[in-house]
């Protein structure tokens, strides 16, 4: 009986070494997966700061004001596909406002002036650019007088010129349209939100600037 107690605690020397061993691996097991979690957490949380950072898209404005000061009404003597001349890739989409010579004339939007003079095309007589920020141009023709310089910057509702009869016209008139800034292809297109039709007495809300 002695010699078997003497034996036992040697008998049960392994089961007691191996005891911290296991906590070791359970410690580093605990280790490896608190790393694995912190990497999961960082990994989600990039994509939603990302997110918050981006910007939002700016709106493109394609709104255009009558081409005449506010409180002011003239008739639509020829609205967009007229018959008479309106007719073809450069002109389909233009309005001819019955203003009588020397009226003044708005810009529909704010934007840079590309010309304002003598048009190349003799059939436009005094003409007026403008370069808007949505990258359109507006076309004013016919004027007897362009005030602004090529490269000036002019707000909207800001006179721009005079009505005339120079150019292909046949009566005192403002022929007026949206356009493509390279090639002057027309380019359909609303004032103040509808599209006055022919005979039509528009009633402008263009506030001078």
């Amino acid at each position: 009986m002695q010699h078997d107690a003497q034996r036992c605690p040697h008998a049960h020397a392994p089961e007691s070494r191996s005891v911290p061993g296991r906590r070791r691996m359970v410690k580093r097991t605990r280790t490896v997966l608190r790393k694995a979690a912190a990497v999961a957490s960082a990994v989600l949380a990039v994509p939603a700061v990302a997110l918050a950072a981006a910007p939002p898209a700016a709106a493109v404005d394609y709104y255009y004001e009558l081409p005449y000061p506010a409180g002011e009404s003239y008739r639509v003597t020829q609205g967009p596909e007229g018959t008479f001349s309106h007719t073809g890739p450069y002109n389909e989409y233009a309005w001819d406002f019955g203003l009588p010579e020397n009226y003044e004339v708005s810009a529909a939007q704010a934007g840079t002036v590309l010309v304002s003079d003598w048009s190349p095309y003799w059939q436009n007589g005094i003409e007026v650019i403008i370069r808007h920020s949505n990258g359109r141009c507006t076309h004013y023709a016919h004027l007897n007088r362009a005030i602004y310089n090529t490269g000036d910057w002019v707000p909207q509702g800001r006179i721009i010129g005079w009505s005339g009869n120079t150019g292909a016209s046949t009566a005192p008139h403002l022929h007026f349209q949206v356009i493509d800034c390279n090639t002057r292809v027309g380019i359909p297109a609303t004032l103040q939100g509808w599209t006055p039709n022919t005979g039509s007495w528009p009633v402008s809300v263009n506030t001078r600037a």
